[in-house]
């Protein structure tokens, strides 16, 4: 027999949740856009810079130089971030349990975000925690650890999902 809770009560949930949300930084991985400074080697497969200043580049250089924006690849690759609000659990003792193992090493953590973001996160390189200031003492990453799970009341119509991550080298 199905209970039927009233929705007031998850309404009072979601908004309790909030007193305990973080914001984080999901990183993606880098996209090489062509460099806007020199010309791109496209004949054969060595896909650099042919050394060639391209007229209106922002940084000029010597013909048969490296480009000084690029490098000589011919290429910037440039990565994309957005910020999400979630729940980041440090500490194991009070992650919440799934009914699937997943071994986390210690310096591990357990989020909890929005199933809306979870495309996001499927995506995402890696994570950096960036609330309180903390980005600017420990800029720690962390990588994604196997897949991400659904949490929630069936009932709330707002859906969550738990993802663990482990933390990257520097």
């Amino acid at each position: 027999m199905a209970i039927n809770i009233p929705s007031t009560v998850f309404d009072t949930y979601n908004e309790a949740v909030l007193l305990f949300t973080r914001t984080a930084r999901l990183v993606y991985p880098e996209k090489k856009e062509e460099c806007p400074n020199c010309y791109l080697d496209t004949l054969g497969t060595r896909n650099r810079s042919i050394s060639f200043y391209k007229p209106g580049g922002p940084y000029p250089f010597e013909r048969g130089m490296p480009c000084s924006y690029c490098g000589g690849k011919g290429y910037k690759a440039i990565e994309s971030t957005d910020d999400i609000t979630l729940r980041i659990y440090w500490d194991k003792k009070f992650w919440v349990s799934t009914e699937f193992k997943i071994d986390v090493p210690d310096g591990g953590i357990q989020t909890i975000a929005y199933m809306n973001d979870l495309d996001k996160i499927n995506k995402a390189k890696y994570l950096i925690p960036i609330y309180d200031g903390i980005e600017k003492y420990d800029e720690s990453r962390f990588q994604k650890t196997g897949k991400s799970f659904p949490q929630g009341f069936k009932q709330n119509d707002t859906k969550y999902v738990v993802t663990f991550w482990t933390r990257a080298a520097a």
